[in-house]
């Protein structure tokens, strides 16, 4: 937990005159501290995000938040200060703006919520995740502060190279045993042909989920969290949602889709490529459990990526 000297001290670059009423820690995140400081002088509440790991994910956020309010109209934070310093806090952090509204709600999900997750959200939903698309790249590749690196001039190269970094990363554990590599490789090299694409590269939210979207009760107030984001293939990003948002719910799903379709397109191979992406994608969730330290998500993840080789 941060002190509220920290916290102050934090505020009064960006707004010298003001003083924090209270700091609270925002439960969940993965990795990094979240944080809402509620101020007076202007009366608001701020989000302080701290990154213990990879203090680099700062600047790129910064850049990814300015790119897309100067590019397209979707309401993401305002960065009010960058700061690499470690003056501070001895990590680098952000001070953003807090959106207005609440997470939005899984559909059919038992938790009673203040906003209900209607139709006319799913389909708004969607169309904003194909505006995020909307943004194009010269190359594929990670997104480091605000440069693609390294850069790759087809997906089929970058997803081989990714694969690698996580396969290697996998490999050093006992958790994992060598033939489920194997296996893994094998699937996915029998169906590489599915990674050629002739899509330009595109800007991947690659965590759009539920708990990254605000809203209330009319329409979207806001997306957060691109510390993943890389430039990559669009339909990559819409497996994962329609998974971690509408796996038991198709109908909500075309809703979804219907949304997207407004401003983007999906190729005819998409439900051809859903279980290659899809396990690609829970390799490297494998990997980040493990990392986390996590026995349930990885318990899970294990089980559906040996779903999808049997």
């Amino acid at each position: 937990m941060i002190s509220d000297q920290q916290a102050t001290k934090a505020v009064r670059k960006v707004f010298p005159k003001s003083t924090v009423i209270k700091t609270s820690k925002i439960r969940g995140g993965i990795i990094n501290e979240n944080y809402i400081i509620k101020i007076n002088n202007p009366n608001r509440e701020l989000v302080l995000k701290i990154y213990p790991k990879e203090g680099w994910k700062a600047e790129k956020e910064k850049y990814l938040y300015n790119l897309i309010s100067n590019k397209i109209n979707i309401p993401v934070p305002t960065v009010h200060s960058l700061d690499t310093s470690k003056k501070i806090f001895p990590k680098n952090y952000l001070l953003l703006s807090k959106l207005v509204g609440e997470e939005m709600t899984p559909p059919n999900s038992a938790v009673v919520c203040k906003i209900p997750t209607s139709d006319e959200l799913i389909r708004e939903s969607g169309s904003l995740l194909a505006k995020i698309h909307s943004i194009k790249f010269s190359s594929y590749g990670w997104i480091i502060r605000s440069k693609i690196s390294p850069k790759f001039s087809t997906w089929s190269d970058f997803v081989f190279f990714d694969l690698g970094e996580k396969i290697n990363k996998l490999s050093k554990t006992p958790k994992i045993k060598e033939s489920f590599i194997e296996k893994s490789l094998n699937y996915i090299e029998e169906r590489k042909h599915l990674l050629n694409i002739n899509s330009e590269p595109c800007l991947l939210h690659k965590d759009y989920h539920c708990s990254h979207i605000f809203a209330n009760s009319k329409k979207i107030t806001g997306i957060i969290d691109f510390e993943w984001s890389i430039a990559g293939h669009n339909e990559l990003d819409l497996v994962k949602s329609l998974w971690w948002m509408f796996e038991d719910s198709k109908e909500h799903e075309k809703t979804f889709l219907k949304g997207y379709h407004k401003f983007g397109s999906i190729s005819k191979k998409f439900e051809k490529r859903k279980k290659l992406y899809r396990l690609y994608l829970l390799i490297g969730l494998i990997g980040l459990s493990i990392e986390k330290k996590n026995k349930k998500w990885f318990d899970y993840n294990l089980k559906e990526a040996k779903e999808i080789l049997k």
